[in-house]
């Protein structure tokens, strides 16, 4: 089997690096829990607005920052929430202004507090039929040609091809933004991808930050979670179905910001898109990747200065399995 070394420089392993750290800002530190506490799973975003935090915490750890308008409509209905708390919480964001409809002045608080009882979603869209016969009534009905005819070339569509590759474009750059490689194919294919690879990571983190419960402890764990993951998986015969796996794990480079830099750019993430990527990588699995950061962080913790780990090496395991199931689940079903 032919493998093609991808090109990496120490630029890339430093931006990298620094890639990965800001990633991992999104995973709150759950350890250590000796006792029963509880911990802010938003910890890493308290840096934000609230509603920014919230949208980020939406978008990478998969959570519900709101209910939905239905609920709070129906809270409103049952005396739950009271009309004048309504106003209150959208008075800031009315800031006194107003619309004018014919001769009568609407205050922007009305047209809130309109879309927020009524559950409009947006604006409708008249039919043309409609448009084009209020023009033909308007009184200044010339000027409004002239209006149209010089904003006419500034509306004109791109060529439909370069229109379908830009949005193309856009939209793949959006979408690793919002889910993973694996996801979309457990989605659009019917694959189990993703529970296929918290499965293996569950299994190697759970045998490598053992800290000395096991009765059978994992070998090599002094070269860190990476290269012990890399000689002990690769005596495996073929975990997950993914052909080849031994000669391809033998193959990977000894450093994981090589191995992390390689399959990131099989895959074709975009650089720009890779910190948001990696975030949903590592919101995934949450609890074992807010280990890892804790114990990374611990220069002078007894067991991570005898087996080292952080969310590079996490990260250059768990892409690794992406990028193989991924590129299966499309040989078959593609």
């Amino acid at each position: 089997m032919q493998i093609t070394r991808i090109p990496y420089s120490e630029i890339e392993r430093t931006r990298l690096r620094g890639v990965a750290r800001l990633a991992g800002e999104i995973i709150a530190n759950y350890w250590p829990m000796r006792n029963f506490v509880h911990h802010n799973p938003l910890h890493g975003l308290e840096h934000l607005p609230f509603e920014k935090a919230v949208r980020q915490g939406e978008q990478i750890l998969g959570a519900k920052g709101y209910l939905s308008g239905d609920l709070y409509r129906e809270y409103l209905r049952s005396g739950r929430i009271l009309p004048e708390q309504i106003d209150a919480a959208l008075r800031p964001l009315a800031c006194d202004k107003y619309v004018r409809v014919g001769e009568e002045q609407v205050t922007r608080l009305a047209v809130l507090r309109a879309c927020l009882l009524a559950g409009f979603h947006g604006a409708v869209v008249p039919d043309e039929t409609v448009v084009q016969a209020e023009i033909d009534a308007a009184p200044d009905r010339t000027f409004l040609e002239a209006l149209a005819g010089h904003l006419g070339p500034a509306l004109k569509p791109l060529d439909l091809r370069e229109q379908m590759r830009a949005e193309a474009e856009e939209a793949r750059a959006a979408l690793v933004r919002r889910v993973t490689p694996s996801a979309w194919c457990d989605h659009v294919l019917g694959t189990h991808i993703t529970e296929q690879i918290n499965g293996e990571m569950i299994k190697w983190c759970g045998a490598f930050l053992d800290e000395g419960q096991a009765p059978w402890p994992m070998p090599g764990r002094e070269k860190g979670f990476y290269l012990a993951w890399k000689s002990l998986a690769a005596l495996e015969l073929s975990p997950c179905g993914i052909p080849l796996s031994q000669r391809k794990i033998a193959a990977l480079p000894e450093e994981p910001e090589a191995a992390l830099f390689e399959s990131l750019t099989t895959l074709g993430i975009p650089h720009d898109t890779w910190q948001e990527y990696l975030s949903l990588h590592l919101a995934a699995l949450p609890g074992w990747t807010g280990f890892i950061k804790w114990r990374s962080d611990q220069t002078e913790y007894d067991w991570q200065q005898a087996y080292p780990a952080d969310l590079i090496q996490y990260l250059a395991v768990r892409i690794w399995y992406v990028r193989e199931l991924v590129e299966k689940a499309c040989q078959e079903h593609l």
